[in-house]
């Protein structure tokens, strides 16, 4: 069988920018990252003054663009509520002089999600799952795979991170990241679908339920049980 141009993703994942447990959709802030190797964009530095890397720039948010300068891979966010061409900012490749391409842009990521872990409100973790392939191509043109044999980071800048908001990374394995082949199409035997999904998993603050809902309510019990307490004589008792 024959493989794909290799394209390796890695997701920074930088912040939870807002949960929407009613639509149910998630969005993330994250830095989206693609690798791979064009052999038409190698040349020798020698021949141009020792230079071993240069910049392309991809408009449009996606590969196709009528101002893109370079082909870039047919990667989507399959179980989508925004598209990455409408949720990713533009940003120039970083093409080496051996025509390895790094393409990395800002942006956020909004997937349409099947929350687990609402039962536990508001001790609750939720998990989302995002499924990202190429759309037009199968494994036989484009083979996706794990950057670093990880496919992911958390954090590492110093705007990473969330405060006083009331959703967040779990403080330990907030994302798992597996590979998952499709079997090819009866038409396409040859041609199978090879997708990266994503787990993310996020925590509620539950501090402010506790102090706003289950402190109140417990007060407002005791005093209007207390009345009990009183003898039945006792006219302060109405």
């Amino acid at each position: 069988r024959k493989y794909g141009v290799p394209v390796e993703l890695d997701i920074n994942f930088h912040r939870v920018f807002h949960v929407d447990v009613i639509s149910p959709t998630i969005d993330l802030i994250v830095w989206f990252r693609l690798l791979w190797a064009d052999p038409r964009l190698t040349w020798d530095p020698l021949d141009y003054g020792n230079l071993t890397k240069t910049w392309f720039y991809v408009a449009d948010g996606s590969a196709g663009g009528e101002t893109s300068e370079i082909w870039t891979p047919d990667i989507q966010l399959w179980n989508l509520e925004t598209g990455l061409a409408d949720g990713l900012e533009d940003a120039y490749a970083i093409v080496q002089h051996d025509g390895r391409v790094y393409w990395s842009r800002p942006g956020h990521l909004r997937p349409a999600c099947k929350f687990d872990g609402l039962d536990r409100f508001p001790f609750d973790h939720l998990t989302c799952q995002m499924e990202f392939g190429s759309w037009a191509f199968s494994g036989k043109y484009i083979r996706l795979a794990k950057a670093d044999g990880v496919g992911f980071s958390v954090g590492g800048s110093d705007t990473a991170g969330q405060s006083y908001n009331e959703f967040s990374f779990l403080p330990r394995d907030p994302i798992q990241c597996r590979i998952r082949v499709y079997p090819p199409y009866p038409s396409s035997p040859d041609e199978d679908w090879p997708v990266l999904l994503y787990n993310v998993t996020v925590r509620r603050a539950w501090q402010p339920y506790v102090r706003g809902y289950l402190t109140v309510q417990t007060i407002l019990n005791v005093v209007g049980f207390s009345a009990f307490w009183l003898p039945p004589a006792c006219g302060e008792r109405m």
